[in-house]
């Protein structure tokens, strides 16, 4: 609750108090600051992420500063976070690429694995962000670069799938560079860490990589990208929501918004260019960060600019078609081809009753029985000879005119369609993000779960439920059968129009048309 200072001696009594707070926060922070490690003097923090802490330090030897990346101490119990980052040391000391950002050292110092970074003085890309939007222009020659740097990884069979502003630094020389392979994943590795489920950015994370699909390819790097260049070019991310779960279902289902709705100056390809980088089936975005990039340099520059050939990517490109490429001339033999066979087949059949007289066909309309099925029975209007239609005792049973008939036993109110979307880690907090249908009820039959809205769309309405991990908790879901109005006086007070069926149910129980589904909430590391 925020503290209200109303009277002079308020004052007093209140401001030595956070005097002391704000003294014993200052030197437990410098306590907790290591004054060396290995060699290297430590001369700040600069952040502390979920499994890392990186320090700004002075490395004498070579008269320089530099970036340490550590484990935090009281991790060090957890084998898995530990195997993480020694499996990080490993990776990124072996990536040589100028778009990545090099690697100088690794050791242990009293059993605590560390890295040696160069230090980037030229800030991150999202502080770049905050001080205005960038150009076509700009923003095609920072991607171009970055680009370069993530094939050159994929073809080392290394996914960085944490791509965002803050993962992009800068030199002196305003040139940018890849940093934090933390939860890079190689792509080729038969297992992994058990437990580690999905993790990265919910801003910037692809549907497959936010679902926990465990085949993921460097076109999960081409999503990213497409959101950094939508967020370059417009100065905000392309979801937002209440929530970090809100955004990454968005990522999963709702479709990729329309920046010319923002900045209509943009050309059209710009549009083109994003919706392709950020297609929901990663089999229809660009196959390469290369082929992201060229296509940004012709929107931007009109030529394909710097970049190296498609070979260093090690990725097939055989699965994207570009959207304004013209056609092949195989393509076009298929298409003439095609097009004199369909004159011939439409020549044929016009021509066909005088190359082959057909015989006169014997119409005998009254000679078959008629068969009725229920929806054939919804189409007659009831009229006082509509009695004598036989109707069959497995189908429909006979009821009182001038109502529809009553619907067979086995005819059911249905239950509404519930599935698993996702299941994620949000700042350590576990979310199971659920899809049921639009303008379904839904309850949580266990108090330690909650569950909220996240997003509607096409007919599906996305939830998400939290609760102490590692637990199965009920969801009770229920779709009641709508009535149209015309249908109201189709049944006698006691049921109910079935649509769906063209019949009469008796009228629902209370908890006709329920679910009950079992949500099972993960644990977080």
């Amino acid at each position: 609750m925020p503290m209200v200072l109303r009277e002079p001696e308020q004052k007093q009594q209140i401001y030595p108090f956070a005097c002391v707070s704000i003294s014993i926060w200052f030197i437990l922070g410098h306590m907790a600051l290591p004054e060396k490690i290995g060699r290297y003097e430590i001369k700040s923090e600069l952040g502390r992420g979920g499994m890392a802490t990186v320090y700004r330090a002075f490395d004498p030897s070579f008269d320089r500063e530099v970036a340490i990346k550590v484990l935090p101490r009281e991790m060090l119990h957890d084998t898995q976070f530990r195997s993480r980052f020694e499996r990080e040391i490993k990776m990124v000391a072996g990536l040589e690429h100028p778009a990545i950002v090099p690697v100088y050292d690794v050791g242990n110092e009293d059993g605590q694995p560390y890295f040696v970074m160069r230090f980037m003085t030229g800030g991150s890309l999202s502080d770049w962000i905050e001080k205005g939007k960038f150009s076509i222009q700009e923003t095609a020659r920072i991607i171009e670069k970055i680009a370069q740097g993530l094939a050159y990884s994929h073809k080392k069979g290394i996914i960085h799938r944490d791509l965002k502003p803050d993962n992009i630094l800068f030199d002196g020389n305003n040139d940018p560079f890849i940093s934090d392979f933390g939860v890079a994943k190689f792509t080729e590795a038969a297992g992994g860490l058990t437990g580690s489920g999905t993790i990265g950015t919910p801003a910037y994370m692809s549907p497959e990589q936010a679902q926990g699909g465990n085949e993921i390819d460097g076109r999960s790097d081409v999503y990213g990208l497409g959101v950094i260049i939508y967020q370059m070019l417009s100065g905000r991310q392309p979801y937002s929501a209440d929530t970090p779960m809100g955004v990454v279902v968005k990522h999963i289902t709702e479709p990729v918004p329309e920046i010319l709705k923002v900045l209509p100056d943009l050309p059209p390809e710009m549009d083109t260019l994003i919706k392709t980088s950020m297609a929901k089936d990663r089999n229809n975005r660009y196959p390469t960060t290369l082929e992201l990039a060229r296509a940004l340099n012709m929107i931007a520059f009109g030529n394909d600019g710097n970049i190296t050939s498609g070979g260093n990517t090690g990725m097939r490109t055989g699965t994207f078609v570009p959207p304004a490429t013209g056609p092949s001339r195989s393509r076009t033999g298929f298409v003439v081809a095609g097009m004199v066979l369909f004159v011939l087949l439409v020549g044929f059949f016009l021509l066909r009753n005088q190359l082959f007289p057909a015989p006169l066909p014997v119409s005998t309309p009254t000679s078959l029985p008629v068969t009725l099925t229920p929806t054939e029975v919804s189409t007659v209007v009831p009229t006082e000879t509509a009695a004598a239609v036989v109707v069959t005792a497995t189908e429909l049973i006979a009821s009182p005119l001038p109502f529809a008939p009553a619907c067979a036993a086995d005819v059911l109110i249905p239950v509404p369609d519930v599935k698993v979307l996702n299941k994620a880690c949000v700042k350590k907090i576990p979310y199971t993000s659920i899809s049921i249908p639009e303008g379904a009820a839904f309850e949580s039959l266990d108090s330690d779960m909650s569950c909220i809205v996240e997003n509607v769309s096409n007919g599906r309405m996305a939830i998400s439920c939290t609760g102490p991990q590692l637990l199965s908790y009920s969801l009770k879901v229920c779709q009641p059968p709508a009535i149209d109005n015309s249908d109201i006086n189709k049944c006698s007070p006691d049921s109910i129009f079935d649509s769906a069926n063209q019949c009469c149910l008796a009228a629902p129980a209370e908890d006709a048309g329920c679910t009950i589904f079992e949500v099972d909430i993960r644990g977080c590391p």
